[in-house]
């Protein structure tokens, strides 16, 4: 069966696997090939691919798994792929650390763009006298 995972930065992942186990908002449960279609919403969970008995968890933040036809799809706000969960959330926790930075530091510029604002405003009205 297929499985697509995709986020507003892309697809995340895509391609064959044996089965997928989901944690969604309703608890676990797995999806085999010929399984029944199914919707499940998943606020914070995760995906588990299984492919010749190889694990693989992808961390999924707001997402939506849509099943029909042996094809799984998975829209999600977020996600962050690891070999065990423990590694999936240490990653999906070092990238918010990271994002949580970056809006920081651009908050600091905005502040910064400000204040030079205002002052050259100041130096302007200043000239004109």
């Amino acid at each position: 069966m297929k499985l697509s995972i995709v986020t507003p930065k892309g697809m995340s992942f895509e391609g064959e696997v044996d089965h997928i186990v989901i944690d969604g908002d309703n608890g676990q449960f797995a999806i085999y090939p010929n399984h029944i279609p199914i919707v499940s919403s998943i606020r914070f969970g995760f995906v588990k691919r299984v492919n010749n008995d190889v694990e693989t968890f992808h961390i999924i933040s707001g997402g939506l798994l849509e099943f029909c036809n042996n094809v799984a799809t998975v829209i999600a706000q977020e996600t962050v792929t690891g070999k065990t969960f423990e590694d999936a959330k240490e990653a999906l926790d070092d990238l918010r650390k990271l994002q949580k930075e970056s809006n920081r530091q651009k908050a600091f510029d905005f502040s910064e763009m400000e204040k030079d604002l205002a002052l050259n405003l100041k130096e302007i009205k200043a000239s004109k006298l």
